[in-house]
């Protein structure tokens, strides 16, 4: 029953935006699981919107609105830069953690998703060895990271037309959610321990596959790990099978 299942709560990556997320929304719909999403403040923002502003929305926004008022747990899935504030936004939303609340956040999902611990006063830059990936171009006048080139980085195994589409509706990035400092990743808390997964995008050329596995061993946290024969945009490019895996992790979670 649809009433009793959790919610899987979409963080769209960096400028990307719930529609990129539409048909594997639609397709989680489908098998009988609700879905959440929303834009996140610093896509497109040309003010100082931080990482922490993001977190902050997460939380109070996508969240608490589904924990607290609609009641239904929730499996987050975030995917590249959301983890960021994603994972700040979940702090004390375990089960064990709510006391005498019925429902928590019960998995978090990083799908090709960055990894910094955050709470040390780093960027996601500095965390990262200071430059920006060669696809991100930082436009420091407009305060916008911006892609020029979007479809070799995050759509490149996606039918042309619809490649096409997706690379014109993304929008730039905040530059100020990549300066900020990160706020402190619970991945590797106790009220998650067991209940984090990474999907590995094996073609993967935004962040290269060698790149996430790095971020993972760099955790010391034990991780159910997933793979799926992607670029960056499994949503978009493999989205039957990236639907399967998340369904196949609700499992998991709602067992524990």
């Amino acid at each position: 029953m649809s009433t009793k299942r959790p919610f899987f709560v979409i963080i769209p990556g960096a400028s990307q935006n719930p529609a990129h997320y539409g048909y594997l929304s639609h397709l989680l719909q489908l098998a009988g699981y609700p879905v959440f999403s929303a834009l996140l403040p610093s896509v497109g923002a040309a003010g100082k919107v931080t990482a922490d502003d993001d977190a902050k929305y997460i939380r109070d926004s996508m969240l608490i609105p589904v924990l607290d008022h609609e009641e239904h747990d929730v499996i987050i899935v975030m995917h590249s830069y959301s983890s960021v504030p994603g994972s700040a936004a979940a702090k004390g939303l375990g089960k064990m953690q709510r006391g005498d609340k019925k429902t928590g956040v019960i998995g978090q999902i990083y799908l090709s998703a960055l990894l910094p611990k955050g709470g040390d006063g780093k960027d996601i830059v500095g965390a990262f060895g200071g430059q920006y990936p060669p696809h991100i171009r930082p436009d420091l006048p407009a305060n916008l990271l911006r892609c020029d080139d979007r479809i070799p980085p995050l759509y490149h195994d996606a039918p042309a037309e619809l490649a096409d589409a997706v690379a014109v509706s993304a929008m730039a990035q905040g530059m100020t959610s990549f300066t900020s400092p990160c706020p402190r990743a619970t991945w590797d808390s106790d009220e998650y321990k067991g209940r984090v997964a990474f999907i590995r995008t094996l073609n993967d050329a935004a962040i290269p596959l060698p790149v996430q596995q790095m971020m993972l061993d760099a955790t010391s946290v034990e991780w159910i790990v997933k793979d799926i024969e992607s670029s960056h945009s499994p949503q978009i490019s493999q989205p039957e099978k990236l639907t399967n895996i998340l369904l196949g992790m609700a499992k998991v979670f709602e067992a524990l």
